[in-house]
C-alpha cells in the first residue's frame, strides 16, 4: 500500500558538448546535499531524496531551482550541457506494502563540461537560473560555443538583451560593473560587423577581434549570472 506522497524523485541524466568526452573509471557515484536535499548522481541517473516525505508535485517544484543552479553554474563556468529529464516517483510505502508504478512525467531540465573528467564537477549552488540568463545561454552562449552563431551576431544580441534587462546600456555597465567604454567597444564591435549585416559602414572582422569579442561575450553572460543571483559581479573592467 501506498499513500500520495513520495521519498525520491528519480530523473535519467546525459550529458553533452560540442567535442566528445567520457568519464574516467569511478567518476561516479556521486553525492550532494543541498538545502535539504540528497542527491546521489550516477552517469545515467540522479535520485533526488528529500529530507522529509512530500507530494510529488510539491517535490518537484522544491527542487527545480537546484537543478537550474546546477544547469547554469557548470554551462557557464565548465562548459557542460546535462539534461535531467524527469522518470517518476519513488512512493512512500505503508504497512510494508509494494510498488506497483511509478508516476512517470516529461520535465526536462538543461545544464554543458568537456573531454574526459575524473568526476562531474560541484555546482554553484548558490546561482539562480532566471529568464535573463536562460536566454542568455541558449540564445547567445550555447550557439556560440557550438559554432551555430556568429561572434559579432550573437554580441549585437546579447548588447539588446542586456540593455532591456538594465533599461539602458549605461544602467547595464553599471549593473555588470564594467566601464561604459567596455560596453561601448564591445557594441560596436559587434554591430558593425559585416558577418552580422552586410551595408555601408559595415567592416570585415578579423578572427583576433572575433576571439577578442568572444571572450568579453563571455564575461559578460558570466557577470548577468552573477547578478541575477544576488552575487558580487566581479572586479571592476575597463579598456
Amino acid at each position: 500500500m501506498q499513500n500520495d506522497q513520495v521519498r525520491a524523485l528519480r530523473y535519467a541524466v546525459v550529458w553533452s558538448d560540442q567535442h566528445p568526452m567520457s568519464w574516467l573509471e569511478g567518476a561516479f557515484p556521486v553525492s550532494y546535499t543541498v538545502d535539504g536535499w540528497h542527491l546521489s548522481l550516477e552517469e545515467s541517473e540522479l535520485v533526488a531524496e528529500p529530507s522529509v516525505p512530500m507530494a510529488a508535485d510539491e517535490a518537484m517544484e522544491a527542487l527545480t531551482p537546484i537543478l537550474s543552479a546546477w544547469q547554469a553554474s557548470l554551462e557557464i563556468t565548465e562548459h557542460l550541457v546535462v539534461t535531467f529529464t524527469y522518470r517518476g516517483a519513488d512512493p512512500v510505502l505503508v504497512d510494508g506494502g509494494s510498488v506497483l508504478g511509478t508516476d512517470v512525467v516529461a520535465a526536462t531540465f538543461n545544464a554543458s563540461v568537456a573531454v574526459k573528467r575524473p568526476s562531474p564537477p560541484a555546482p554553484s549552488w548558490e546561482w539562480k537560473d532566471t529568464e535573463v540568463t536562460s536566454a542568455a545561454r541558449e540564445l547567445c552562449l550555447r550557439p556560440v560555443r557550438r559554432g551555430t552563431r556568429t561572434v559579432p551576431d550573437a554580441a549585437y544580441w546579447l548588447l539588446t538583451h542586456l540593455k532591456a534587462w538594465a533599461g539602458s546600456e549605461a544602467k547595464a555597465a553599471d549593473r555588470l560593473n564594467v566601464s561604459r567604454s567596455y560596453m561601448k567597444h564591445f557594441r560596436t564591435q559587434g554591430a558593425r560587423s559585416s558577418e552580422r549585416k552586410v551595408g555601408t559602414g559595415m567592416k570585415v572582422s578579423t578572427e583576433g577581434e572575433k576571439a577578442a569579442l568572444a571572450k568579453v561575450l563571455e564575461e559578460l553572460v558570466l557577470r548577468l549570472h552573477l547578478v541575477e543571483s544576488g552575487l558580487r559581479a566581479g572586479e571592476f573592467l575597463t579598456r
